[in-house]
């Protein structure tokens, strides 16, 4: 099993806590009249400030898609964020990737208004609620099966079953669930149905399944980083 020094994990821990603040810290800034390109800037502007010294992917601090982009999906080298206001009942995903030197965050969440102002997904109403309760259903499948022998390509079909058993699909353009957390980009494992390297080949990997119910304008996105720790996956 591949493993950590402890001065390695800890600052992954630091950059992946530098994610979950800034998400956390972004609500405050979500209203109506406001941009993608407008809470990219705060997002970078607040990382900034907690200690991030770069941004990982593509030098994208965060990919924030709402409104009509919801479903989208794209690499950061393409990623542009609009600069279209969000309407007073618009939902939004902000997917940020903050670096410390090297050391990788990666962590994403879904936001929602409802008569301009920012609720939980059970007050935005019912689909909204049944999209992220499913994100949580699956990030607790995968703590239940996850294990260090599986390979990504039988963790991806377990998880690809489970997102249509509930009524989803998976709008990544990869067609992923997820990938490693190294400090080579273009050398990522995925979760997906080709890559047979094991779970604990790697220290780290991501689980962040956007999925959305087939026709509906609605998408859903909810980002962790795991690993493995005496034999069991354990959120970073």
């Amino acid at each position: 099993m591949t493993t950590l020094h402890i001065a390695d994990l800890e600052l992954y821990e630091k950059a992946q806590a530098i994610a979950r603040d800034t998400l956390a810290a972004i609500a405050a800034f979500i209203r109506p009249g406001v941009t993608e390109a407008s809470l990219c800037a705060d997002c970078r502007r607040l990382m900034d400030a907690r200690g991030a010294t770069s941004y990982w992917w593509f030098g994208v601090p965060a990919v924030i898609l709402a409104g009509p982009r919801l479903r989208d999906s794209m690499e950061g080298d393409v990623f542009h964020p609009s600069d279209t206001p969000m309407a007073a009942n618009d939902m939004v995903t902000i997917d940020l990737a903050p670096e410390i030197d090297g050391y990788w965050g990666d962590c994403a969440r879904s936001f929602f208004l409802k008569d301009g102002v920012l609720v939980a997904p059970e007050q935005a109403g019912a689909e909204q609620a049944e999209g992220m309760a499913a994100e949580g259903a699956l990030h607790a499948y995968l703590l239940d099966i996850a294990r260090p022998q599986m390979t990504f390509q039988a963790l991806y079909a377990e998880m690809d079953a489970q997102v249509v058993s509930l009524g989803f699909e998976n709008l990544d353009f990869l067609g992923n669930y997820g990938h490693n957390i190294g400090k080579e980009l273009h050398a990522r494992a995925f979760i997906d149905a080709r890559c047979t390297l094991r779970l604990d080949s790697v220290p780290l990997f991501t689980f962040e399944p956007h999925i959305a119910k087939p026709g509906s304008s609605l998408a859903f996105k909810y980002e962790e980083i795991y690993r493995f720790a005496s034999g069991r996956l354990r959120v970073l």
